[in-house]
């Protein structure tokens, strides 16, 4: 599906204009973003909040993220349980948290493992000589044939299909129709593959004791040399690479290469893979189990019958944006806080908006927004509904106390405004924060799912505002998660594209996303270009069916784990103009 944005009328996205806010700062607010998120529910109910901070002569910066919802649990685990066979069938096993594992499908020799975007298992098998799809039913359907020895299996962020032929010395991609090409050649004995979050491919090459990268667009470097027989891959949220020695070790090594050994002490160490929690599964085949590599360093095991097992994955749940957080100065005319977003999905979605301003002086915010009004906006630009102060319904002038309460997230402050709307699916809705009087100062607007278990989730956030310089560039925050803890996005930077109705679009924007801990994940300038690879990332933008309309403006497709991001957006050279942050969940 293809959603499309509004410039004048915002309502795919939800973006935030934020001041500025370097990675350092992003670290040190951390704890007075966690006294924020305190003071939510902890109903387990989803929380979607939208949250616009800034403050007057910034000294410190606050994003507002509601860490009171938690990230759902990971997806389930399959493994391949090789050598245990049934007639000349051997098993992949399905583990459903708490359980000791069923047959999910069977095949003649499976090998490696990986999961699509719409749920289907992948996996290679080496009897067969073939890629086989497996749906979530368990029907099977063979992919592509006429490999050699398929082992690796990884899908990168577009929906390609990168397999890794043992005795071929190739790694072969396969577009989602089956096309297929030759994206390494003169390989030794390639086995495991894995992506890191920045689009780079990472193969064990088992025969010459190395480990390779390649670029998205195929250029291949040294990674790491001298490493005994390596296997799996498998890549963690920090971008750190481990390695499975085909014995004892997994090696661990950070992004620019430093090699330790982040635990040992097995048979015949195999497959790896990270559990959405970051719990590190890895599969002894000699061993005849698999171990649970702990955060902490401890280890436990598997309970269920896996024989001698080879690759293992977890399955993706529907990753989703559980929060939208961003600080804005609402100020008058066109610089009131404008949000866009969807309700994605098949029914209508019930929520609870909130649009917050005196109670940020518990945060030691200066500045905030004394009396903010709230207004929903269909995709026609029509009012919905509206509200003042929370304990009165606008529309009907009678008392809302009740509802909003029951809500479990009423203001705090009786100048503070909320109201609850039903979505109806796939449409865009706006909400616009002002100060009653145009008055001008810090505010928050959220979005409360009050339907978490309904067909259909917040989705496709964007926020247009004013970026200008040093302290006030714009700052759009969004924490992800879903059960299988990972998600794929495009985030933008838009502002040439939105002329000639906004007069003072900025004119080249750039684009910075950092997690939680104020990382890199990924920046951009001018979209058709990778700027971590210096190489054309067009192929893979336009593949995500929203492309920017300008050369200059900025996209990063990045499939990231559950956890807390930034997306900044600044004039190229000090420009400044109206622009859009986005990011879609694709």
């Amino acid at each position: 599906m293809e959603f499309k944005c509004d410039p004048q009328n915002p309502g795919n996205l939800f973006t935030t204009k934020l001041g500025h806010e370097t990675a350092r700062r992003v670290k040190q607010m951390v704890g007075q973003v966690m006294e924020l998120a305190m003071k939510q529910p902890r109903d387990g109910r989803l929380g979607f909040s939208l949250c616009f901070l800034q403050r007057a002569l910034l000294v410190g910066v606050a994003l507002c993220l509601s860490w009171s919802t938690v990230l759902a649990a990971g997806g389930d685990l399959y493994v391949v349980a090789g050598f245990r066979t049934t007639g000349d069938k051997e098993r992949v096993i399905k583990f459903a948290p708490g359980t000791t594992g069923s047959t999910f499908v069977m095949s003649s020799r499976p090998y490696a493992l990986a999961f699509d975007s719409s749920g289907n298992l992948v996996m290679s098998d080496v009897v067969l000589h073939s890629i086989i799809k497996v749906a979530p039913n368990g029907t099977k359907n063979t992919f592509t044939s006429a490999l050699v020895t398929p082992l690796g299996v990884v899908i990168d962020s577009a929906g390609n299909i990168f397999v890794g032929d043992l005795h071929d010395n190739a790694i072969y991609k396969f577009a989602p129709d089956g096309t297929r090409t030759t994206f390494a050649a003169g390989l030794n004995l390639p086995t495991g593959l894995a992506f890191d979050h920045m689009g780079n491919l990472f193969e064990s090459d088992s025969g010459s004791g190395t480990v390779n990268k390649f670029t998205s667009g195929g250029t291949k470097s040294l990674f790491a040399s001298g490493v005994d027989d390596p296997q799996g891959v498998a890549v963690d949220s920090a971008n750190n690479i481990y390695v499975a020695e085909f014995g004892p070790n997994v090696l661990k090594f950070t992004p620019d290469g430093t090699r330790t050994v982040f635990v040992s002490g097995f048979t015949r160490a195999l497959g790896l893979a990270f559990a959405p929690n970051g719990d590190l599964y890895v599969s002894d085949t000699e061993g005849g189990y698999v171990a649970i590599v702990k955060t902490d360093g401890s280890r436990t095991f598997v309970q269920g019958d896996v024989q001698s097992p080879r690759y293992l994955a977890f399955e993706p749940g529907g990753g989703r944006p559980l929060n939208i957080s961003t600080r804005l100065r609402v100020q008058t005319g066109d610089n009131v806080l404008i949000g866009g977003f969807i309700a994605a999905g098949s029914v209508t979605k019930k929520l609870v908006l909130r649009a917050i301003g005196p109670s940020l002086a518990n945060l030691g915010i200066s500045g905030f927004l004394a009396d903010p009004r709230l207004e929903l906006h269909d995709h026609n630009g029509a009012l919905i509904a509206s509200n003042d102060n929370w304990k009165i319904n606008d529309q009907s002038q009678q008392s809302q106390e009740a509802d909003i309460i029951a809500t479990h997230v009423p203001p705090t402050n009786d100048l503070e405004s909320a109201l609850i709307a039903t979505l109806e699916p796939n449409q865009g809705y706006t909400a616009i924060v002002r100060g009653v009087g145009d008055t001008s100062g810090v505010a928050v607007v959220e979005a409360y799912d009050l339907e978490a278990d309904a067909d259909s989730k917040l989705a496709n956030i964007s926020t247009r505002g004013l970026v200008e310089t040093g302290e006030n560039v714009m700052i759009g925050g969004f924490i992800l998660g879903g059960s299988g803890g990972f998600s794929r996005l495009i985030v933008r930077a838009i502002g040439p594209s939105l002329a000639p109705g906004i007069t003072n679009a900025l004119a080249d924007p750039t684009l910075e996303l950092r997690d939680g801990q104020g990382t890199l994940v990924g920046s951009n300038d001018n979209w058709k270009t990778n700027d971590q690879t210096q190489q054309s990332q067009e192929a893979e933008v336009r593949a995500t069916t929203l492309p920017p309309s300008n050369d200059l403006e900025s996209a990063i497709v990045v499939t990231l784990p559950a956890g807390p991001y930034t997306a900044i957006v600044a004039g190229k050279n000090g420009g400044v103009g109206v622009a859009l942050v986005e990011a879609y969940t694709l």
